[in-house]
């Protein structure tokens, strides 16, 4: 649970890091909490208490997932029992939880619309399949890392629209009556005109739900308030005998047994299914990256996202061959483990068995749970991950984080799900690009008598027969370069003899266009009889210089390898240049070649 605004530190208040996914801070401050706390030996009643406790929880929202998802709530259990069982035995997070995610229920929704319904389960098995496959191939070729470029505004958008969509979508649910429209906010509208035809059979018990998780949370009941809150409506309903509420085992039938092997139905398979499972793949594997990235094992092991993103992948193939919806890292569920005393994976392990024998031994049970209780418990839930106080911090970081914030929920809300992941994801990099180049900076340094380097102002005309020593702050990709190639001072036909030294440091990989953006420099500095270095380059990016040097583009130009020492090179160069000042007189005519001496065995 996230430290309350007012009980914060300064330090915990300041601005969130743009790395970091919703939800991440607070797992994080749990984590530190616990771990200060209780640092001792796992034990096997340990992970076994942690393992009770998140399967109570996991019981409503797995049935919850499996109501959002459009399919049989039995379909969200069994979800959970698999993403549970594959995340105990492959993680390398052994504490961080895969199970049912309202996000990925909610994807799964969204892309299976256009299928009949009869279809509408094997186009949700096929989906879930294929999007664990991507997920095995991801983590294959370690592309872990990537997920951490999505921008943290454009995922608060993404999540904050996912949630107003999952309220709406149990809406009806919640009142009892179908409701008509193009997207879930026509329908909202729809519903909210015709109320008179509310069946307050099924509105009484979810209003109590949502009331009873308000108030249970508070009570010694603590983390199994959930089931309590799914208990007493659904035994309101049955006691009373309301027929006309919807019960789970009107949705589906309730299995005796463990469900077959399913084999998908690729004739389904189509581009809009394909880009589907992309989509289902990346918002899944980004919601759980924040959160193996947020839990130390307890033994000192680092996780590691790419053998994460297997994990889920098998969990997510697991589950849609066995019968379940799609499945991801948990931060709610996790986190509760935590709390629980987990120790190990087997917490994990746990879990899903005590899940699993719920389902073989008491399906009755499960199958009298009524329809508009899980709506309630959804709505309550994603009400509750409506973080206000993140989309304010996202708010008050800039103008960059507020297009990302705004632009996506809005993407979000009207849009197709996979439409609005690819747009957000290239919202991410414009976003990144945009943000990145602004910080470009260009500045002097003068080199003192004792070595050391003190900044100056950058001139706005380049000097005659000085050396200007310059480095640049910020990210030299495309964008980068031509927001430093307007920071150049200017260059006037009067010039002669100017030196530049421009420092590289810290950057190995050269762009086309920083290439070009220095060729174009670098003409202008040849024009006026001056020299033009490059110094404290890197390997790699000593390299490509060395290759375009030999070409006609920058040929002349002198390059200089980083040393051991920060800022040699370009001290060696400093001497370098101000012997060939000396050399030069007044009078010394213009030498386009610029023959190199003893001194220059290193010039291109």
């Amino acid at each position: 649970m996230a430290v309350p605004p007012e009980n914060q530190t300064e330090k915990e208040k300041v601005k969130l890091p743009e790395d970091l996914l919703p939800g991440e801070v607070a797992l994080r401050h749990t984590v530190a909490r616990y771990f200060q706390k209780h640092i001792k030996k796992a034990t096997f009643k340990d992970d076994l208490n942690a393992g009770l406790t998140v399967a109570m929880n996991e019981i409503p929202d797995g049935m919850a997932c499996g109501l959002l998802a459009g399919v049989s709530p039995i379909m969200g259990l069994f979800a959970a029992v698999w993403g549970c069982l594959a995340g105990g035995l492959f993680n390398s997070s052994k504490l961080m939880i895969i199970s049912t995610t309202s996000a990925a229920a909610f994807l799964l929704f969204q892309l299976t619309q256009t299928y009949p319904e009869e279809q509408r389960v094997d186009a949700i098995i096929l989906l879930v399949i294929l999007s664990g496959a991507i997920m095995i191939i991801m983590g294959l070729l370690k592309l872990g890392n990537l997920v951490r470029f999505v921008s943290y505004s454009v995922i608060t958008g993404f999540l904050a629209g996912i949630s107003v969509l999952t309220i709406l979508s149990q809406l009806p649910t919640l009142f009892g009556f179908a409701a008509e429209g193009s997207n879930k906010i026509m329908q909202t509208i729809n519903l909210f005109q015709h109320l008179d035809r509310t069946n307050w059979h099924a509105l009484i018990p979810g209003l109590a739900t949502i009331i009873l998780m308000i108030l249970l949370p508070k009570t010694p009941l603590g983390n199994k308030s959930a089931i309590v809150a799914i208990a007493l409506p659904s035994l309101l309903v049955f006691f009373l005998k309301w027929n006309n509420v919807e019960l789970v085992s009107d949705v589906g039938e309730i299995p005796s047994g463990l469900p077959p092997l399913r084999l998908p139905d690729f004739s389904l398979l189509d581009t809009a299914l394909f880009s589907g499972a992309f989509s289902l793949a990346f918002v899944t594997l980004i919601q759980a990256a924040g959160v193996s990235q947020s839990v130390p094992n307890p033994d000192g092991s680092r996780s590691n996202t790419s053998k994460d993103f297997i994990s889920q992948g098998i969990a997510n193939v697991s589950s849609g061959m066995l019968g379940g919806i799609g499945v991801g890292g948990s931060l709610g569920s996790t986190s509760l483990n935590i709390i629980s005393g987990a120790k190990s994976r087997w917490a994990a392990i746990f879990s899903a068995l005590l899940v699993l024998a719920l389902i073989l031994l008491l399906p009755k049970l499960v199958g009298n749970v009524a329809m508009p209780v899980l709506a309630a418990i959804m709505i309550f839930a994603m009400a509750s991950a409506l973080n206000f106080e993140e989309n304010k911090q996202v708010w008050n970081a800039g103008l960059a984080s507020r297009i990302g914030l705004i632009g996506t929920f809005l993407i979000t809300l009207f849009m197709p799900i996979q439409v609005a992941v690819l747009i957000g994801v290239i919202l991410s990099f414009t976003l990144y690009f945009f943000t990145s180049s602004q910080l470009v900076k260009l500045h002097r340094r003068r080199l003192l008598p004792d070595g050391s380097f003190e900044e100056i102002a950058v001139p706005e005309q380049l000097e005659n027969a000085t050396i200007h020593i310059f480095a640049v702050d910020g990210d030299l990709h495309f964008a980068g370069a031509r927001m430093l190639e307007h920071q150049w001072p200017k260059i006037s036909r009067e010039t002669q003899h100017p030196v530049i030294i421009l420092e590289l440091r810290g950057r190995n990989n050269i762009g086309a266009t920083l290439i070009e953006v220095l060729e174009k420099f670098y003409e202008k500095i040849k024009q006026a009889n001056g020299r033009f270095y490059i110094t404290e380059l890197g390997a790699n990016s000593y390299a490509s210089f060395n290759i375009q040097a030999a070409s006609e583009v920058l040929h002349g130009m002198y390059i200089r390898k980083k040393e051991a020492i920060i800022g040699r090179s370009t001290r060696q160069v400093v001497l370098e240049a101000q012997r060939w000042l000396a050399s030069i007189g007044s009078q010394e005519k213009d030498d386009p070649q610029t023959v190199a001496g003893p001194d220059n065995a290193e010039r291109s």
